[in-house]
This record gives structure tokens, C-alpha cells and sequence, in this order.
């Protein structure tokens, strides 16, 4: 198959997910936000562990949280984002992972994922970054998967190094969250490596 054709495929394979696909994994699944997540996720970005290095200041309120349902329902239908909710095993909402930043042309996405402290220390994020990256890979058959972290949080660049990707460079002063500014480290996950390390 050549570029050309690749690119068309997976073009292709975005505008046929009509619905975001159930990703399920041995203790979460990642499906479609819920009008009814709107609490789990007010709980989840205005947590003050949680935002420490997002790129947006934490939620105040839950029209918050229903105004970030209604722009992931947008994102899916126009297939510029696919922003699934981790489900536990019991349905319940407890963190988000997110592909965005599509580039068909270039086979490429960004990779996103938060989760709620009460479920740190457990794999889940893990869990939920593989089951995208898989879906990524071989349902999109994308070559590359970026991630930016603030470079002060140790924790996402151990997850992210786990998972095969490598820290490639930093951008400077890239990210405003309020009247702090800070810099980002790029990473990078190829499609060869991921499959190697299965």
C-alpha cells in the first residue's frame, strides 16, 4: 500500500466511527461520555492533584464538566478527537484518554489521559493508554503517537517511558494556565517500537 493510499485509509477508517468505539480492558473499559458523568467528571478536573499540570486551570462548577461532555461529543462527530471516559469495573467514571491532534496525512495523533487520585498506584492509566494505543495502531494503522507533559510531572514521564515512548525535546514556555507559564516535554511513541514490546 503506498502513503497515499495509507493516508486515505485511515481518513477513511476516522469518518467510519459513527459512534466512539468500547475499548474494553481486564478491569476498564473506555466508552462514550454519559449526560450522567457530568458529576465524575467535575470531580475528576476540579481536583486540585489532578490539574497541577494540566493546561487549563481546574473546573468550579459542573456546567463545566457538561460543557467538556458536549465539546467531546462534537470532537467525536467531527473525528477530530476521540475523548473516552475510563469505566470501572462497576460503570462509573474515574479518569478520561484522549486522542486528538489528528494528521491522516502524516499518520499521527496526540495522546491524553487523567485519572482520579483515589485509582493512582493501580495500572489504570496504563491499562487505559494501551488499549488506545492499540486502537490507535491497528484499528487506525497510524505510525506515530505524540504526548506533552509538564516537565515537572514525574509521574506521566515514568507512565509514558513505560510505555515506549521517548522524551524527544521540549518546548519553552508553551503552556499558560492562569499567569504561569511553563514548558512542555515532547515525547514520541512509533508503531514499530509499540508492536515490539507486546
Amino acid at each position: 500500500m503506498s502513503l497515499s493510499e495509507k493516508s486515505a485509509a485511515i481518513a477513511a477508517a476516522l469518518q467510519a466511527q459513527s459512534e466512539f468505539p468500547l475499548l474494553r480492558g481486564e478491569r476498564i473499559a473506555l466508552r462514550g461520555p454519559r449526560d450522567e458523568d457530568a458529576d465524575a467528571l467535575f470531580a475528576l478536573f476540579s481536583e486540585p492533584q489532578v490539574m497541577r499540570y494540566w493546561s487549563r486551570p481546574a473546573m468550579r462548577g459542573r456546567d463545566e464538566a457538561r460543557a467538556l461532555i458536549d465539546n467531546i461529543r462534537e470532537g467525536q462527530q467531527q473525528r477530530t478527537m476521540f475523548n473516552w471516559v475510563i469505566a470501572d469495573a462497576a460503570d462509573v467514571a474515574v479518569g478520561s484518554c484522549t486522542l486528538f491532534q489528528f494528521d491522516a496525512v502524516h499518520r499521527r495523533a496526540e495522546l491524553g489521559y487523567a485519572l482520579h487520585p483515589s485509582q493512582w498506584g493501580r495500572g489504570i492509566a496504563r491499562e487505559a493508554a494501551s488499549l488506545t494505543l492499540d486502537w490507535a495502531f491497528d484499528g487506525l494503522g497510524l505510525h506515530r503517537v505524540d504526548a506533552g507533559i509538564d516537565p515537572d510531572n514525574d509521574a506521566s514521564r515514568a507512565l509514558l517511558h513505560r510505555l515506549g515512548f521517548v522524551t524527544e525535546g521540549r518546548q519553552r514556555e508553551s503552556f499558560f494556565v492562569g499567569d504561569r507559564v511553563t514548558d512542555s516535554e515532547l515525547l514520541g511513541l512509533l508503531a514499530a517500537d509499540w508492536r515490539a514490546r507486546r
